[in-house]
Parts: C-alpha cells; sequence; structure tokens
C-alpha cells in the first residue's frame, strides 16, 4: 500500500490550502491515480487499519438501492446518520441511481452483468451515479460517482473507479475496500476472475484536521501481509449476499486512527 501513502504524502507536500462546503478546509491536490493487483492481496491499507466490515456493509447497501438510513441502521451503522432527514430519508443517492435510475425502473447493475455476460467485449460496461436532474434532490452528491468495466480475452475483470471528490484520510481507504469486493461481486456473477482496480481521482484532498493524525502514519509506513477475501457462500448473484458472507484472512495493519469526519 505504498501507493497509497505516496499520495498521502504528496497532498501534504504539493497540496493548495482549500475552503470547502463543511467549513473544516483542506490541503488539495488534483489528479491521481491508483491501481491494485487483486491477484496479489485484497487491497486494504496497512499503515493504518481499515474497518473493512463497515466498509463492506456500505456497499452491500448501495447495491440493496438504499436511499435511507433504517438498514444501515439495523445492521449497527450510523455511518450516513448525519446527512438523513428526519424521517431517516437521504434522497435519491448512489444506490438509488444504480438500481433505479429516475424512479423508472432502470437497474444498471443488473444490465452491467448482463452486458459482462452477453457482450463481454462491448465498451459500455458502465454504472454512474451522477444524475444531474436529481443532484438537488440528493443529501450529498456523488463522490464515487461512476464505474466501469473490463473484460480481458482470457476472462478476467477489472474495475475502474472514478471519484470526483476523495477524502485521502478517511474516505478512500474505504472506497479501495468497498470496490475491490465489487470487483469479485461482478466477477462472481458474471462468470469472470477479479483482476484489477483501477482508481481514478479528481479533487484529493486532506481535512486540515486529519493532517496531525496522518503524519505518524507516513513515518511509520506500510505493514506487509497477505490480505485475502474469503466469501462464505455459493451465492454468486449480485442481491443474495448478507454481511456475514465476508471475511478477510491474513490482514495484519497497523492500529485504528480516530479521523473526524467532516459535516
Amino acid at each position: 500500500m505504498k501507493q497509497y501513502l505516496d499520495l498521502v504524502a504528496r497532498t501534504i507536500r504539493e497540496g493548495e490550502p482549500r475552503d470547502d462546503r463543511t467549513g473544516v478546509g483542506t490541503l488539495a491536490v488534483f489528479g491521481a491515480t491508483l491501481e491494485f493487483d487483486l491477484r496479489e492481496r485484497f487491497p486494504l491499507v496497512t499503515a493504518k487499519e481499515t474497518r473493512w466490515k463497515v466498509a463492506f456493509l456500505e456497499m452491500l447497501w448501495f447495491l440493496r438501492g438504499g436511499g435511507s438510513i433504517k438498514w444501515l441502521n439495523e445492521h449497527g451503522s450510523k455511518l450516513w446518520d448525519a446527512w438523513a432527514n428526519r424521517h431517516g430519508n437521504l434522497g435519491p443517492i448512489y444506490g438509488v441511481q444504480w438500481r433505479d435510475w429516475n424512479g423508472n425502473g432502470i437497474d444498471q447493475v443488473h444490465e452491467l452483468i448482463h452486458s459482462l455476460r452477453t457482450a463481454p467485449d462491448g465498451r459500455r460496461h458502465l454504472v454512474t451515479a451522477w444524475n444531474v436532474g436529481e443532484l438537488p434532490e440528493m443529501a450529498l452528491p456523488p463522490c464515487h460517482w461512476a464505474h466501469q468495466c473490463y473484460v480481458s480475452n482470457d476472462g478476467h475483470l477489472d474495475l475502474k473507479l472514478f471519484l470526483r471528490s476523495s477524502d485521502v484520510a478517511l474516505g478512500l481507504p474505504f472506497n479501495i475496500a468497498q470496490y475491490a469486493l465489487l470487483t469479485h461481486l461482478y466477477a462472481r456473477a458474471a462468470d469472470l476472475k477479479p483482476r484489477r482496480l483501477l482508481v481514478d481521482i479528481g479533487d484529493a484532498h486532506l481535512y486540515s484536521n486529519h493532517v496531525k493524525a496522518m503524519l505518524p502514519v507516513l513515518d511509520d509506513g506500510p505493514v506487509d501481509d497477505n490480505a485475502r477475501l474469503v466469501i462464505r457462500t455459493d451465492n454468486t448473484d449480485i442481491d443474495g449476499y448478507k454481511p456475514e458472507d465476508f471475511h478477510i484472512e491474513g490482514y495484519n495493519p497497523r492500529p485504528f486512527v480516530k479521523l473526524e469526519v467532516a459535516v
């Protein structure tokens, strides 16, 4: 995970001070790319612990088409509580766009899996949450706004994640873990083998109140491990997974670093 730490170091070294929506302020750079070979290890940051169970839970919630915090709360997560209205609703955010675009029944996830199976050479293996007409109704506009898949001639699946905005200290390790999981799930659904996860970032930033906490993370550096995703079910249906179906073996990170969420 040296490339993750390289991005942290670059953001501290080159980042411009910026005002932002939350009022906290950031150091920001524009344009970064990360790439992970999923055949080597599951890409969890080791320089500080990533709470992968929480990250996976959020991805399963996206796949359910979630626009309410109810299911997350039932599973012990308050990740989105700060942005929900008094009824627990968030508007047509990520999962809603993925599974019911414009409220008219277009299920981008199922269409993607179908196209991976029936037209693997296609260049339209794309899911987007950036619905311009519904952005004002969303509690937050999507940061991880799209992902695109590629099927190799020998049956491997690559996924590229597009981030318009990336909270490098707190959000990015989560997103890496989530989309690595999603790559595995798409591969299972389409009878392919997961290969690479690529992450393309626009605005990469550290919140000003995270910089001090990340300096010792840089000093300590990454830890070598052999993190591996174990899926404890024969299910291959993208809608058939439960949080307890997943386990990570061989993950050996440095301790968790508590960081405040900018709301």
